[in-house]
């Protein structure tokens, strides 16, 4: 597992703790649900990069990371089903 799959994951973890035993068992067994974690990473460093972004279009770039960081967790959440 790549260090972003294992972020995205972790961040699963904290967020979803009810879950974590079905996060960890299906990124164990599943390479696609791993790309998804690592997805996941991504836009949620993205939106926390342009969060602290000074230039003007920061904030609307963070919110649009955010809603893809929002759509990634829901097809993994989708995905444990």
């Amino acid at each position: 597992m790549e260090r972003s799959e294992r972020r995205g994951l972790a961040r699963l973890l904290l967020r979803y703790p009810d879950l974590r035993e079905a996060l960890r068992g299906k990124a164990a067994e599943d390479a696609t649900f791993r790309e998804l974690c690592d997805a996941y990473e991504a836009a949620c460093e993205a939106a926390a990069y342009w969060a602290k972004s000074t230039q003007p279009i920061g904030p609307e770039r963070a919110c649009e990371y955010r809603q893809l960081a929002n759509a990634v967790e829901e097809d993994i959440l989708r995905n444990l089903g």
